[in-house]
């Protein structure tokens, strides 16, 4: 970790996010005001420091990198296999019990949106000719779709810690696209390309902005333009679709969606979790259901009454 270079001391400290050039420069840039440096390189994943001992101790020199919101140690960093991770899930599930609590506040909420929506079938929705078989298939897709969602972006919220700008703008993309992707199909389906494209993008921008934000302008900006971008494209899959084979492919659609939602949590907890330093915010089940059941109900309302095209609500 440490060796004599002429009258200095050479440490290698271990970066794993450096991902770019403009990652390279912002190091540098913050070594420049550091007094004892006297020589930097910056590499893929490290950075190789000669220093004065006398006037910097390396602990300076991991914090100033971590102050950057980049992770840092004179040791490497590990990197799991999802099967050494599983593993470990068995082995120390203190360790995931925000994940696994996750995991049951999802099926929970699901359990109670289908006994409300149940509820709400016998009480008033009856009376609506040919409800199940035009509604049916997608109140169900909806609800996937806000639980499997709200569980990502619950799991995202869970942990405060700095994150870099390429993991912060993945985060911002895929949550702006999954979520206009996923709720433009299901209203685009019910209620027509104008409608779903309007709600899906409304949406995917908003959820794509308030995740962005976590690494500043660049995150908001990427995830408003997967927004854009998803709440148009899920609104036009289905509508081009509806009369080809479009109850065939959704769940294969809904389940690729899910799967990349789970590959973002992953990824947080590689790159994110993994931190020591990282904070754990509490969001209680009473928080995520009630996300949950206002935004189903104020987009069950939107699939109801909201304007319809011309060929929809047939399937």
């Amino acid at each position: 970790m440490y060796s004599l270079e002429g009258y200095g001391m050479k440490v290698k400290i271990y970066v794993p996010e450096i991902e770019c050039e403009s990652c390279v420069k912002l190091i540098e840039r913050k070594f420049k005001a550091v007094q004892g440096i006297e020589s930097l390189k910056v590499h893929d994943d490290s950075a190789d420091i000669t220093y004065d001992e006398s006037l910097v101790k390396p602990e300076v020199l991991v914090q100033t990198i971590k102050d950057l919101g980049f992770r840092a140690d004179v040791r490497p960093f590990e990197r799991k296999t999802i099967k050494e991770r599983l593993k470990d899930l068995k082995a120390n599930k203190t360790k995931y019990e925000l994940e696994l609590k996750g995991i049951s506040y999802a099926f929970a909420t699901f359990l109670l949106l289908v006994l409300l929506q149940v509820t709400a079938y016998f009480a008033f929705l009856k009376n609506i000719p040919n409800f199940i078989s035009v509604y049916g298939w997608w109140i169900l897709y909806l609800d996937i779709s806000v639980v499997a969602l709200t569980a990502a972006l619950w799991h995202f919220s869970s942990y405060k810690a700095k994150i870099t700008c390429m993991v912060g703008m993945m985060v911002g993309m895929t949550f702006g696209m999954q979520t206009g992707m996923m709720l433009g199909a299901v209203i685009g389906a019910t209620n027509g390309f104008f409608t779903g494209a309007l709600v899906g993008m409304i949406l995917g921008v908003a959820v794509g902005a308030f995740a962005g934000k976590c690494c500043g302008v660049m995150g908001i900006m990427e995830g408003m333009m997967a927004g854009v971008m998803g709440g148009t494209m899920g609104a036009m899959i289905s509508v081009m679709m509806l009369f080809d084979h479009i109850l065939l492919f959704m769940p294969v659609f809904i389940l690729i969606n899910i799967i990349i939602l789970f590959g973002l949590s992953y990824m947080l907890f590689e790159e994110v979790v993994e931190n020591k330093e990282v904070k754990k915010v509490k969001i209680d089940f009473a928080t995520f259901a009630s996300v949950c059941v206002i935004v189903t109900g104020v987009l069950f309302a939107i699939i109801l009454y909201a304007p319809k095209s011309l060929g929809v609500g047939f399937i």
